[in-house]
């Protein structure tokens, strides 16, 4: 029988977005509140994390206004867990804000796939040159698992290939007590699922706004809609104030 877990929302961030950058070619000078996350995975067996986290002053450094929600321990600490007793981070995707803490987990694996981290190494030099200084210094030193394609990870939580926001998106499956939970591996909010209602009569969703390819971004979004029974966006700021889902 699949093992059932609970997906606990850690914000550690939240601040005010271009809503564009989020739904591609929509709401122009409008902005969102969005919320930067870890995600606990409880279940039976192993500690089980969804991405790294970062601070409220990486995000200053480029420009942006945080506000201050918890730190990665205190976040923690609320579930009577720590950074050394995670065993496995699954990395979304390498975006900084995504991975900035990484290194604060001692002995934990962390599940990225090839593609991602192949392109990490050998960036088109666009991307090269819109990251962060010291962005190879995030990610050196890692114990990588490096999968591909859709992988099962461990009992009722598996990875899903969606690219198109980076080379290797993966989002996150989890099997709830209601279902199918899916933790978006691109960046986006509950909009980019249900689009505002002069527009949902020719619109089934928003691409994600911040994409390597449009049309990869498009079909992953597509395929997270027809798979989940229950689509966790990864920056959406209403999980904020979840402290489980479902």
């Amino acid at each position: 029988m699949t093992k059932e877990h609970i997906i606990h929302p850690i914000p550690l961030v939240k601040l005010e977005f271009p809503k564009p950058k989020m739904t591609y070619l929509f709401n122009y000078g409008q902005k969102v509140t969005i919320g930067h996350f870890v995600w606990y995975l409880e279940g039976p067996r192993e500690n089980i994390i969804v991405d790294a986290g970062i601070t409220p002053e990486r995000l200053a450094s480029r420009g942006y206004k945080p506000e201050a929600i918890q730190t990665l321990d205190e976040g923690l600490k609320k579930l009577g867990i720590s950074v050394g007793d995670i065993d496995f981070v699954i990395l979304t995707h390498t975006h900084h804000d995504h991975i900035a803490l990484a290194h604060e987990f001692p002995k934990a694996k962390f599940i990225v796939q090839r593609a991602e981290i192949e392109f990490d190494r050998n960036p088109h030099p666009f991307i090269a040159e819109t990251r962060p200084a010291d962005f190879m210094e995030l990610i050196e030193g890692l114990d990588f698992e490096v999968v591909e394609g859709d992988t099962e990870i461990t009992d009722g939580i598996g990875v899903l290939l969606t690219p198109g926001h980076s080379a290797g998106t993966q989002s996150v499956a989890v099997k709830t007590a209601q279902g199918t939970a899916i933790i978006t591996g691109f960046c986006c909010i509950q909009e980019n699922f249900e689009p505002s209602s002069e527009l949902r009569e020719r619109m089934l969703f928003y691409t994600p706004g911040i994409h390597l390819n449009v049309l990869q971004a498009y079909e992953s979004v597509a395929r997270v809609r027809e798979l989940a029974d229950l689509v966790v966006p990864l920056h959406e700021a209403e999980l904020i104030h979840k402290a489980t889902i479902p």
